[in-house]
């Protein structure tokens, strides 16, 4: 019966999904009343069809079936026959039955299913709905009660089936029957009990709800980045982005889901590629997204027809205003005028006078751009221009003077006979009669004698001369006393002065003696004995009387006395040159300097305490002596540098464990333990540099790292780790020893059983013979051997 229940059901439903369901809400709310309605009353008739047809009443529902329930009638004091069970004489009888609602069973009389007794003899129907919930029909189901059972329907979008009310797929049931639940445009959504229509991406509804529109996402959103040369081109449903003319799409630099989703454009240089497409004098400038033709400097025009430019007529030159411009084909150069200098765009003026006077004998002066000359007073210019002539005063008038006129260059002088003196206008002449008219004609001293005459002297240094009035100077520095001075005397007018030759200076208690002197000056109690030569006293034998040591004192140390130095903190011994260390160094290390040691090529640290592994462990290793490490987390080798193959957590959905925390997972899984599932083929760069191996694969225990690439340990190079180096050791070699800048490197590659590499480092001596240096031994990952 169920399967006729179900086809008529869905019949029904598609009967109801025949008319468009993006119609208004009333009208599919009608169709599904009418269709439930024409649902229930078939399913009615169907369970009373089912209920008439068994020998027994069985509820409509076919799914819950309630325990049976009997209810026995207790008979009663009677004067009529004794009846079997709790049957009853019923009136009008002739013998024992059960009232007609009652139904007998043996000798009894009990309710039927669905009722239950109440009273003596009257069944009551039992509400098998009436309880929290759904009760007896499950969810998505509404109980109907009826006399003696009960009846389900399933809730609009659901249809009964074996295990209760099941949601319906609108969706796919469309897509049997060919109809439509949604426009042509829009996509069904099926949902619990019903199902949406909405629209595809790049699409929005209308607001009527009637259809979907296209989206353009160019105009209210910048999707391509402009800046990158891109252009935003709307599709039905999406859009595109295409590089803007005058640029041209780049070829991708990044392969996979991380990559960005817009294309990088390149301005096209039409210039680069197309030499010629400005011709004539044009000049092709490229410009972002294109190009544009300019005339060459020098030149007008637009830029496809040129011309030659007149700078010096447009103004457009940059000659300096003290500057001639002159046009040229293209261009134009500039010139200074004479008396400037420069390059003509800048010109400034040339001071002839500076260079010979200007070739001026006298006086010169500068103006702007030229020059001109001028003579001193009792001279006039020459013809010339440059030169002066003496101007002869005694030939007009006899110069002004009242007898005598002698010429002079650049002037004259009146003279006067004796006994006659010159007046104050030194033109006239008049008799002397006191020391009041210029001094009575004397240099020096005029005194008037009993007489009445003027007598000249002169002062000390001085002599008379011949004509009784003028002074000549005495020179002292002349006898052969040379003036009292010890060494040289220097005569000047009136006097003289005592000097010293070079190497001594005149003594500040006695002027006329000289004394040494010495630089530097002599210290130390050092007498100056002569110039730079001081006497010393025992003990400073330097320059200047000054401390030696020998070797000098180092390290800012002072010398005392002879070999005596006096060292900064840190530094003792003879010259300050051994360096003091409060803590000892250890393990062969040398103090170099104050608490500073200088430690051997396997140990570091302040005192040389701490070993050192060449090469550096690895991984989080630990050296804990020279060249021994201690590794964590399972990791192995010398340097620890072997992976181990151990995962902390397990491997999930089939994943192998390939290294320390690697899994190499199987193919739709991806994720440090595989754990998460992947819809597509592609996997992400993360992902891929985790479980994809190298191709070919990493050597000497060599890491694969993303894009195909090996992270190589020490010790190890090539793109794949292939070649064996020597690690690289500094170690400090003292400059006495002399020891060349060279070195060589071997190694002996012993992947054997021990998989031990040994390098050998050598140096060359003085002597040009290589010596071993140190040697380093450390293990390496050989590659596993092929079983035979």
């Amino acid at each position: 019966m169920t399967p006729l229940w179900t086809l008529l059901s869905a019949l029904l439903l598609v009967l109801s999904m025949a008319q468009p369901l993006s119609s208004s809400e009333e009208t599919e709310i009608e169709i599904l009343k009418q269709a439930e309605a024409e649902f229930i009353k078939s399913q009615n008739q169907v369970t009373k069809n089912a209920v008439g047809s068994l020998p027994e009443p069985i509820p409509s529902h076919m799914l819950t079936t309630s325990a049976p329930s009997i209810a026995t009638v207790s008979p009663g004091p009677s004067l009529a026959p004794q009846c079997p069970g709790n049957q009853l004489m019923l009136e009008g009888s002739t013998g024992c039955s059960c009232v007609p609602s009652m139904v007998k069973d043996g000798d009894n009389c009990t309710c039927p299913v669905g009722f239950t007794l109440e009273g003596a003899a009257e069944c009551k129907d039992v509400d098998e709905c009436d309880g929290e919930g759904s009760a007896p029909c499950g969810l998505h189901a509404s109980c109907i009660n009826t006399p003696g059972s009960y009846s389900c329907s399933c809730l609009r979008g659901y249809l009964m089936g074996a295990g209760g009310c099941q949601d319906v797929d609108e969706c796919a049931l469309a897509a049997v029957t060919g109809l439509q639940p949604c426009q042509s445009d829009t996509e069904c959504k099926n949902t619990a009990g019903s199902f949406t229509c909405s629209c595809p991406l790049g699409y929005v509804m209308e607001p009527n709800g009637q259809r979907c529109v296209d989206v353009d996402e160019c105009s209210f959103e910048e999707q391509c980045r402009r800046e990158l040369g891109n252009v935003c081109i709307n599709t039905p449903g999406s859009f595109v982005c295409q590089c803007q003319q005058g640029f041209r799409a780049q070829p991708p630099t990044c392969v996979g889901p991380e990559c960005p989703d817009y294309t990088v454009c390149q301005d096209v240089d039409e210039c680069l590629e197309s030499p010629a497409v400005c011709d004539g004098q044009g000049v092709c400038e490229n410009t972002l997204g294109s190009y544009k033709c300019v005339c060459q400097p020098g030149y007008r025009g637009n830029g496809t027809h040129c011309e030659d430019e007149n700078e010096c007529t447009s103004g457009a030159h940059g000659c300096d205003t003290n500057a001639r411009c002159s046009n040229i084909i293209g261009s134009y150069f500039c010139q200074c005028y004479p008396g400037f200098d420069g390059d003509g765009h800048s010109c400034f003026d040339v001071d002839e006078c500076l260079a010979s006077n200007g070739t001026c004998e006298h006086i010169c002066a500068n103006t702007l751009g030229s020059f001109h000359c001028s003579c001193r007073p009792g001279y006039q210019l020459h013809i010339d221009g440059r030169t002066c002539v003496d101007i002869d005063e005694c030939k007009l008038q006899n110069g002004g003077c009242s007898h005598t006129c002698t010429n002079s260059p650049g002037g004259h002088t009146c003279n006067c006979p004796p006994p006659l003196l010159l007046a104050t206008d030194n033109l006239t002449c008049s008799n002397i009669t006191s020391c009041k008219l210029r001094n009575g004609g004397c240099d020096h001293i005029c005194t008037m004698s009993a007489e009445g005459h003027a007598q000249c002297s002169c002062r000390t240094g001085w002599k008379l001369d011949e004509d009784l009035r003028s002074c000549e100077d005495i020179n002292e520095c002349g006898d052969f006393t040379n003036g009292g001075c010890e060494q040289l005397c220097v005569n000047h007018p009136g006097g003289f002065n005592c000097t010293c030759r070079e190497g001594y200076e005149v003594r500040t208690d006695d002027l006329t003696k000289c004394q040494p002197v010495c630089v530097p000056t002599c210290q130390n109690y050092g007498v100056c004995v002569a110039p730079n030569s001081c006497d010393c006293p025992p003990g400073y034998p330097g320059v200047g009387c000054s401390a030696m040591c020998s070797p000098p004192c180092a390290h800012g140390g002072s010398c005392m006395r002879w070999n005596k130095c006096l060292c900064p903190a840190g530094w003792t011994g003879t010259g300050c040159h051994t360096a003091l260390c409060e803590l000892p160094c250890a393990n062969g290390g040398r103090c170099v300097g104050p608490d500073t040691c200088q430690c051997p090529f396997d140990y570091t640290g302040p005192q040389c305490l701490l070993p050192l592994c060449t090469p550096a462990c690895q991984n989080g290793g630990s050296c804990v002596d020279v060249n021994k490490c201690t590794c964590v987390a399972g990791w192995q080798g010398a340097r620890c540098q072997i992976e181990p193959v151990q995962c902390q957590k397990p491997c999930q959905n089939g994943g192998v464990c390939v290294g320390f925390n690697r899994c190499h997972c199987t193919k739709g899984f991806t994720g440090n333990s595989c754990e998460t599932g992947q819809s597509g083929l592609l996997l992400c760069a993360v992902s891929a540099a985790v479980t994809t191996p190298c191709v070919p694969p990493c050597q000497h225990g060599a890491t694969c790292s993303p894009r195909n690439t090996c992270t190589c340990p020490e010790g190890t190079a090539g793109l794949r780790c292939e070649r064996l180096t020597c690690p690289v050791v500094t170690m400090v070699v003292g400059m006495a020893r002399a020891v060349r800048k060279a070195s060589r490197e071997s190694y002996v590659d012993r992947c054997g059983p021990l998989g031990v590499q040994l390098c050998t480092k050598y140096r060359i001596n003085q002597a040009r013979v290589y010596v071993q240096a140190y040697r380093v031994g450390y293990k390496i990952q050989c590659p596993e051997r092929k079983s035979r």
